[in-house]
This record gives structure tokens, sequence and C-alpha cells, in this order.
């Protein structure tokens, strides 16, 4: 009997360090491209080594699949511990995120270092449910060789809206009706910043909105000159026409596009382009305002983790010092939101940093809140569309909505 006491007992104390390894488990959701995923992956196992008693189960998916599965899981009271998100607000309204700022205060954590302005763009009725991993700062990529074919002199920092139509002019390749090659390719939620260089403004507030804007003569003016690149001039492509090409790096790789306007995340992907190729800093408005984005996509914590403190520990490592350090060093990464951080500013040098870092100076919040992205859903996105496609002018299309843009404005 005591025999077989002792064999169990030499039995569990064998058995206790394997089971003390896996005591915490955590789920991590994210997106990115390939290029995008080792410094994600990179994260996840110095944080393992570090804290060899949690177990980090990755879910990732590409861009366009993400919100599908993840909201699905959120509306069900499940998903990811800690999980790569944009669009905070609407999640935070739905009380589906972890409000961040007793951890934050609790545990010290170095939030002064961010960008203050950033970090709105993270919250809902000044409360914070997100840290931004990155600003999300644009700048125009060009290829080398077909300015150098067109005879087109490359971007010297200080091009305007009318410099980009003109350059884009002149490398649109054209055989009869087909367009072999565009000039320009823009993604399709940038229109904002258009919008606020010409100027104008989309709401009369960012975040705590009273009245649509959009439908103003500067707002207008800058949405009908996007509309006539792709319909009139037919130097860009319609971003349907681009969805179904595979996105602005695939036209840019092919060498169906000459320029890209896009984020630091495409460092990575045209890092084996076939061509040589370039980055200059975004165009400025007609009057040389310079506006950028401000407040990229950020980690948050499921309100229904099972173990926020552990979730907490893990969400602090990817936000604070080393994890956007790591984040910053990778050439497939983004511009760092920590821009108090001298080791993070120093991570960050990946070809072009310079141009980034620059323009990540420039920045403005793009328009948050609650219903923000059923308001886009519902009404701006629909009138965008008749003026991408030339079925409406700019004028037309937005102030058809402006009524019931406002009426939901006020619920």
């Amino acid at each position: 009997m005591n025999r077989l006491l002792l064999m169990t007992a030499a039995s569990l104390a064998a058995l206790a360090p394997a089971t003390a390894m896996a005591q915490t488990a955590l789920t991590f959701a994210y997106w990115g491209d390939p290029a995008e995923l080792p410094p994600f992956e990179e994260i996840v196992s110095t944080y393992e080594a570090a804290h060899p008693d949690v177990d980090i189960t990755v879910q990732h998916a590409p861009w366009s699949g993400y919100f599908t599965r993840l909201d699905t899981q959120l509306a069900a009271g499940a998903g990811p511990d800690v999980f790569f998100i944009t669009n905070v607000p609407s999640y935070a309204a739905r009380g589906q995120l972890e409000p961040l700022d007793q951890w934050i205060a609790d545990s010290g954590f170095p939030i002064d270092l961010y960008n203050q302005e950033a970090l709105k763009s993270h919250s809902l009725e000044g409360a914070l449910y997100s840290i931004p991993r990155d600003n999300d700062t644009n700048a125009l990529y060009y290829n080398v060789d077909a300015f150098e074919e067109a005879g087109v002199a490359p971007p010297d920092g200080n091009w305007d809206w009318d410099d980009l139509r003109e350059a884009a002019n002149a490398l649109t390749q054209r055989e009869g009706s087909r367009i072999a090659r565009y000039g320009l390719a823009l993604e399709a939620n940038d229109w904002p910043i258009w919008v606020r260089q010409n100027g104008g403004e989309v709401f009369d507030d960012s975040f705590a909105p009273t009245q649509y804007r959009l439908d103003q003569p500067k707002a207008v003016e800058a949405i009908q000159f996007i509309g006539d690149m792709i319909n009139e001039d037919r130097v860009m492509p319609s971003f349907q026409e681009s969805q179904q090409s595979g996105g602005t790096s695939q036209l840019f790789l092919s060498q169906q596009a000459a320029m890209v306007i896009a984020n630091a995340a495409r460092l990575g992907t045209f890092a084996d382009a076939p061509f040589e190729w370039a980055v200059a800093p975004l165009q400025t408005g007609r009057d040389g305002t310079r506006v950028n984005r401000l407040g990229g996509a950020g980690f948050a914590m499921n309100a229904n983790a099972q173990n926020k403190e552990a979730a907490w520990q893990f969400l602090s490592f990817l936000a604070g010092e080393e994890g956007q350090a790591i984040f910053a060093s990778a050439s497939a990464s983004a511009v760092p939101a920590m821009i108090g951080s001298e080791t993070v500013r120093e991570a960050f040098s990946a070809p072009f940093a310079d141009v980034f870092l620059a323009e990540s100076e420039n920045g403005y919040p793009l328009p948050q809140f609650a219903n923000y992205v059923d308001i886009t859903n519902l009404y701006i996105q629909p009138a965008l569309d008749l003026v991408w496609s030339g079925e409406a002018t700019a004028e037309e299309a937005l102030a058809g909505i402006a009524g019931d843009v406002n009426a939901r404005l006020g619920q």
C-alpha cells in the first residue's frame, strides 16, 4: 500500500511540471498579408519563451475574412481573448471590449508615450478600449522604371493634387479603349483624407458628431476630384475593378498601376517586386495643406475573456515598448503609434522610414463613433459608389443622403 502511494506521488510529481506549463491558455487573433505576419509570430514566440506557463493559440485570417469570423464569435459571447481591431467605438458600444483605463492605471503602462490624438480613435465616451499598434500613415509608392519610361520626373515631395493627376495621366498606358497600365490606384477607404486636404470635413466632429458635412462645397469638390480621375481621366481604376484585380498591391506588383497610395505594410509586400520602386510623401491639397491618416488598428481585450489578468499581461506586452519595437523593426510592419519612445522610433529602420515618420506628423483622426460603420454602410458608401461609377455627381449623391445621416446622428 505504501509502495503504491509512493509510486502515485512520484507519478504526480513527474506530471506536475508539464501541468504547470500549460495552466494558462490564451487566444490571439489578427489579420495580415503573408509579408505582415513575421512580427506577430515573433511577438507570440518571444512572449511564450518568457512565460512558459502561457500557451497562446493564434487565430489568423486575411483581411477579407477576418471580421466575418470575429463578429460572429463576439456576437455569441465568445471569441479570442486578445485581438487586432479597427472601428473600435462600434465594438465598444456593443459591450464586446474590455475598458482598459483601469488596467493601464493599475499596471503603470506608459500610455503617455503614445500619440494622444491617435488614442481618440480607440476610445468611446472618454474610455479607452484599444491600444493602437500603428498610425496607419500613408505615402506614395511609385514605379521608378515606369517613370523613366514615360519621361516623368519623380515626385519631389511637394506634389499637390494637380501634380499627381498630371503624372497619373502621363503614366497611364492606353491600348485603344483598354487601359494596360493605370497611373494611380487608391485604397477605397482613403477618401476622407482627400476631403480634409481640401479643407472639408465628413462631420462637424470626428468622435461626437452632431452634423453631417460631406455635402459642403470643399468636401464635394474632393470627392468629385477622385470620381473624375476614375471616370473622366481614366487614370485610376474604379475601386470595384481594383478589388477584382486583387487590390492595389497586386495592381502595383503586376505593373498595372504605376503609383499607389498605401501604408507602410506595403514595404514588405513590395520588397521582391521585379522592378525598382521608391516612396515619396503624400500629395498636398491645392493650397499646400498636408494631411495624412492617424489612428491605425489596435489591440483590444475581449470583454468576456476567461482570464483577464493573463490577457492584459499579453496585451500590455504587445502594446508596450518591446512589442512596439518588434513591429517597428519589421520591414513589413507599420509606423509605430508609440512615438514618444526613442527605443521604438530607432527600431523603425525600414526603407523609407524617414518618409513615413515625417508624414505621421501630419496625421488627422478619421471619424470614429458608435454608429459610424452603420451610417457609412447604409448611406455614405452607397452614395460614394454612385460617384465612383459615374452614375451621379458628388453634389447630387452627397446632398441626397444629408437628411438620413443627420437623423441617424441624433440616435
